[in-house]
């Protein structure tokens, strides 16, 4: 086993992941509500939490196959444990899919400081 690229793997699954559900809590003084009708810490939710989670499980697929199995060349690691890729694409099209619904929700909003929605058609 790699441990020092172990361990900093580890560290970015678990900062993707703290930052994932970190982006999720609601806040008050939030500039807008999010796609799902609060306001949240980060108002790009839940595009945002998708993409922080993707973020971790990449992380958890390269530990495993990279840093923590050892036999075979790393293509062939990495093939072990291909499978692995599905549910973390399918995370990914979800935050695709939810920065498209974001787009749609976030023009709604002008921004009152620069007025750069507001003036985008000008």
């Amino acid at each position: 086993m790699n441990k020092p690229l172990y361990a900093i793997l580890l560290a970015v699954t678990v900062l993707a992941t703290a930052g994932g559900v970190a982006t999720l809590v609601p806040v008050a003084s939030a500039s807008y509500p999010n796609p799902l009708g609060y306001r949240s810490l980060c108002t790009f939710t839940p595009a945002s939490s998708f993409f922080c989670f993707a973020v971790a499980g990449l992380s958890c697929f390269l530990r495993a196959s990279l840093a923590k199995e050892t036999s075979g060349t790393p293509v062939q690691r990495m093939s072990r444990h291909f499978r692995a890729v599905l549910p973390i694409s399918l995370v990914l099209l979800l935050g695709i899919g939810s920065s498209v619904w974001f787009g749609a929700v976030k023009t709604r909003y002008s921004d009152a400081s620069t007025e750069a929605s507001a003036r985008s058609a000008e």
